[in-house]
């Protein structure tokens, strides 16, 4: 029996972004580089993070993707998202919860296009160390997130793999999923131990997800196109069932 998400799909229930116009064309941003801290959490407090459009995975487990864009069409800028993951039908992919960067245009941008919950903070940092690669969010006066690949180690860009983002959105006045799609060339990949000083998973939208497991942080540098929007999910009926194509 298959299991689905139990987030309640309610325009009340939630506060969702407005998506102004779905991205149409794809923004290739030429060098990039990936933190990506993974673990698992509790599994049945985390199925009601996603929505029924989708099947949590078992075991559950998140991955808090810190993103450093040396350039962009609105700017450099550093994003932090945290995301469940989970299948869309047979796709898989990232749900969303929630993501901070310190550039606003670049918060405009992501969440007109593809729908993120994206909100600016004071800071957003992925900073190379010589023990190791630092990842940081702060926002009034809080620390969000203090975390640390540390022992990095040389492994090939194969190993590792990015999924497409969904994000919870209005678009044309009613609750869609909204994919934010990405095409990669990793030129460099390490892997190490995943420490936290500090790591507030509700401020990302993500209070019921309790970690249990933290696994193995990835660190790559790349270049990354953002795709456009090739159709929307229905986020109360299995994806299968509540998929429309963008024309």
């Amino acid at each position: 029996m298959p299991i689905f998400g139990s987030l309640t799909v309610d325009p009340k229930s939630h506060k969702q972004p407005r998506v102004k116009a779905l991205a149409k064309e794809a923004v290739a941003i030429e060098k990039v580089e990936t933190l990506t801290f993974t673990f698992e959490v509790k599994a049945q407090p985390s199925f009601a993070l996603v929505p029924p459009a989708l099947h949590p995975s078992l075991p559950s487990y998140c991955s808090l993707k810190v993103r450093k864009h040396y350039d962009s069409p609105v700017g450099a800028f550093t994003i932090a998202e945290l995301c469940m993951n989970a299948r869309a039908s047979s796709i898989y992919t990232g749900f969303c919860l929630g993501a901070f960067t310190d550039n606003a245009k670049a918060a405009e941008w992501l969440r007109d296009a593809y729908g993120a919950p994206v909100e600016t903070a004071d800071k957003v940092t992925l900073v190379k160390r010589h023990y190791g690669i630092e990842a940081r969010v702060e926002k009034g006066g809080e620390i969000i997130l203090d975390g640390l690949l540390s022992m990095p180690g040389f492994i090939s860009g194969s190993d590792v793999l990015y999924t497409p983002n969904l994000n919870y959105a209005e678009v044309d006045g009613a609750l869609k999923l909204v994919p934010e799609e990405f095409e990669y060339a990793i030129k460099d990949a390490k892997r190490g131990v995943a420490t936290f000083r500090a790591l507030n998973l509700a401020a990302f939208g993500g209070a019921a997800a309790f970690p249990t497991n933290h696994l193995p942080a990835t660190f790559t540098a790349s270049s990354l196109s953002y795709m456009e929007v090739r159709y929307v999910l229905d986020p109360g009926v299995p994806a299968f069932m509540g998929a429309t194509k963008v024309a």
